[in-house]
């Protein structure tokens, strides 16, 4: 009779761990999507703003160029600086954006290896 007890204690004892640890899978998987999804937004919303700002400086841009030049030119110089722009922002994508996309999401995902 002791040994049954015995043995339901440690199938007890067993099945409080894995609950825990799945417990702690759950909150670390929630932690990690906050930190992602929050991210996510802020990054987002500073582009909402960003294109925002750069239309109304390409504006500002564009008018002021048109006092020292023809005012259609004006306008294909600031739409031209956007090309090259654009060009570049294709040409070094890695590097830009999906490097540093991917460093984050490691960093979040994986600890780091630790000497012991």
């Amino acid at each position: 009779m002791n040994e049954n007890n015995g043995i339901h204690r440690i199938i007890e004892a067993l099945r409080r761990y894995v609950t825990l640890n799945l417990d702690y899978a759950r909150l670390t998987a929630a932690e990690k999507l906050t930190v992602l999804l929050s991210t996510i937004a802020f990054y987002m919303t500073v582009v909402a703003v960003g294109t925002i700002v750069f239309i109304f400086i390409s504006v500002g841009v564009g008018h002021l160029l048109a006092s020292t030049c023809l005012g259609q030119m004006a306008y294909l110089y600031v739409a031209a600086f956007y090309l090259l722009l654009f060009v570049l922002l294709i040409v070094f994508r890695r590097r830009i954006f999906v490097d540093p996309i991917c460093r984050f999401i490691t960093r979040l995902m994986v600890k780091p290896p630790t000497n012991d």
